[in-house]
């Protein structure tokens, strides 16, 4: 049986911001990922500035599946129910099919819109992107897509506190300072990892 999907390579977009190189290695566990069987997710946190064409990467990275899996345990069933049902109600299927099938080897043009609410990614201050890949090459499914920082704050209101907890926990483990200091920085905010 052939497969019809294209063999994208992963764009430039969900490489690393410093090395410029595709990711290697999973944040957790530290497993190699190019290898073509490997399964892997990659989340980037950018925020824009507006009336410049400056950006910065707020945080990234890659997780293998095996991972990936073990966080999304972690979150609470009563979150679970509420983002499925969140998206559910949020996400214009027929308009991603649309999107989707418009640009199958573009899949750059897929994020160019926030899956919840339709925003225009040049127009947001802060956004996330997120890919599923295996080995060298994006695996085309539901992803990649960005959610604008709106919709990803919407998000953050109907979790679990114990599921906010896991995911600043997630978050401090790999990016942040230690959770003493954390209550001196200004303009602290939780981002949700979906």
């Amino acid at each position: 049986m052939q497969n019809n999907e294209p063999n994208i390579e992963i764009p430039s977009i969900f490489h690393c911001y410093d090395s410029k190189q595709p990711f290697e290695r999973c944040i957790d566990c530290d497993k190699y990922l190019l290898e073509d069987d490997s399964e892997y997710f990659i989340e980037k946190a950018i925020k824009n500035y507006k009336g410049f064409k400056a950006q910065d990467v707020i945080f990234e990275y890659a997780i293998c599946a095996t991972c990936a899996e073990k966080m999304r345990k972690k979150i609470s069933k009563e979150s679970m129910e509420y983002i499925e049902a969140f998206f559910s109600n949020h996400v214009d299927i027929n308009k991603r099919m649309e999107v989707m099938q418009n640009n199958p080897e573009n899949p750059e043009a897929w994020m160019e819109h926030c899956l919840i609410n339709g925003a225009m990614k040049s127009e947001l201050e802060e956004f996330q992107l997120y890919a599923h890949c295996k080995g060298k090459h994006l695996e085309l499914s539901t992803m990649p897509y960005m959610i604008s920082g709106a919709a990803l704050d919407e998000i953050a209101h109907i979790l679990s506190d114990q599921t906010k907890d896991e995911l600043d926990n997630f978050l401090n483990q790999h990016f942040g300072p230690p959770p003493e200091l954390e209550e001196l920085l200004p303009g602290k905010k939780r981002f949700v990892l979906v």
